[in-house]
């Protein structure tokens, strides 16, 4: 054996030992961060399944199924108002090809009757390839809803007429009013764009509503987040999609035990609902290839468990089935998000009672 080996193997395996060691017990290098309520129950875009997406109707429904979080994002008005929206342009909420920032509050339209039960993650667009089927399954290539071709993106116009949600209130809504209606309920409020006005104005709204501690900064891009933090740093953050991938690769290492982290909550999609109701990709092979991927590197147990033990809570979205939650819990998730907080409800009283009186 040559004398690097003879000292570098070693080494080797007394650091992996160590990292081994303190990722089961992350209390003994870092104190948890003590969280103000815990998100059992999150409802996405207010529970958007049940009834119209962010109407008060729907975030009522939702607290009536005694929701833990709201999930919420914000778009800001010609006239400076924060409403809940989670597009910027009102074609697919209205009919109306509009952006929001070129109205007034007054001039926003209603809702449609009946929107569809999808979501994108990413930014608002025309053409939208991320598309939830329900419990339906999704149609074959070359169906008449369907492209033809795996090279040509999914759009709304291709649409399986799927699940649709409809409600009798069809108002868009004010943060503020929100705020007011739920003054104790812990919410999450994604930004989606550098909009730096948007960002102070929610911001504002927070502490003048004294909600600083129950309500969650939320955005994809870590550039955002940092005017986020900066605007209003007593607020709670959740992970970026780049400090995901940071945390995911300390993680690998073996180095996440010995790193403090910032964020107090990882809000994260669930892998196994890749090619069933979350298309991240037009291409069904690279949708395959994603659900292959992310599963085999998120949905790991002892990470999750180390991200709790840290007072990190781990919120899978967006999750509408039975079987969907079973997958998270098990996994040791603190919650789940779903547009159906009534069936989400449901299966945690009759499955977690002993979770839930605790």
């Amino acid at each position: 054996m040559s004398p690097l080996l003879f000292y570098t193997l070693p080494a080797l395996g007394g650091y992996v030992m160590l990292s081994i060691f303190f990722l089961r017990r992350p209390r003994l290098l870092h104190t948890p961060l003590t969280p103000a309520f815990r998100a059992r129950l999150a409802a996405h875009r207010g529970g958007s399944g049940e009834l119209l997406e962010n109407t008060m109707e729907a975030m009522e429904n939702s607290m009536a199924q005694r929701a833990d979080l709201l999930e919420l994002d914000c778009q800001l008005t010609r006239d400076g108002v924060v409403v809940v929206s989670h597009d910027e342009n009102l074609s697919r909420q209205s009919g109306l090809n509009r952006n929001i920032g070129s109205l007034n509050f007054e001039e926003l339209p209603l809702y449609k009757e009946e929107l569809e039960i999808y979501f994108s993650p990413g930014e608002s667009r025309g053409c939208e390839p991320w598309i939830s089927w329900g419990h339906l399954p999704r149609p074959p290539l070359g169906s008449p809803i369907y492209p033809s071709s795996p090279s040509l993106t999914p759009c709304r116009t291709f649409l399986f007429p799927g699940h649709f949600a409809h409600g009798s209130d069809r108002h868009m809504v004010r943060l503020e009013d929100v705020f007011q209606r739920f003054p104790r309920t812990p919410m999450s409020v994604e930004i989606k764009e550098k909009n730096e006005e948007l960002i102070q104005k929610v911001a504002s709204l927070v502490r003048r509503f004294d909600r600083n501690k129950i309500t969650i900064w939320a955005s994809e891009k870590s550039s955002i987040m940092r005017k986020c933090k900066a605007a209003n740093p007593e607020m709670p953050v959740s992970f970026t999609i780049g400090r995901t991938v940071w945390m995911l690769l300390l993680y690998y290492l073996g180095l996440l035990p010995f790193i403090s982290i910032s964020e107090k909550f990882f809000l994260c999609f669930l892998p196994t609902i890749i090619n069933r109701t979350y298309f991240p990709f037009s291409s069904p092979g690279m949708n395959k290839l994603a659900a292959v991927f992310s599963k085999w590197v998120i949905m790991r147990k002892s990470l999750i468990r180390h991200l709790e033990e840290r007072g990190v809570q781990v919120v899978f979205w967006c999750l509408n089935e039975e079987s969907d939650f079973e997958v998270a819990l098990s996994l040791g998730a603190t919650g789940v998000m779903t547009d159906y907080p009534t069936a989400l409800r449901q299966y945690l009283d009759q499955h977690q009672p002993a979770a839930l009186a605790s």
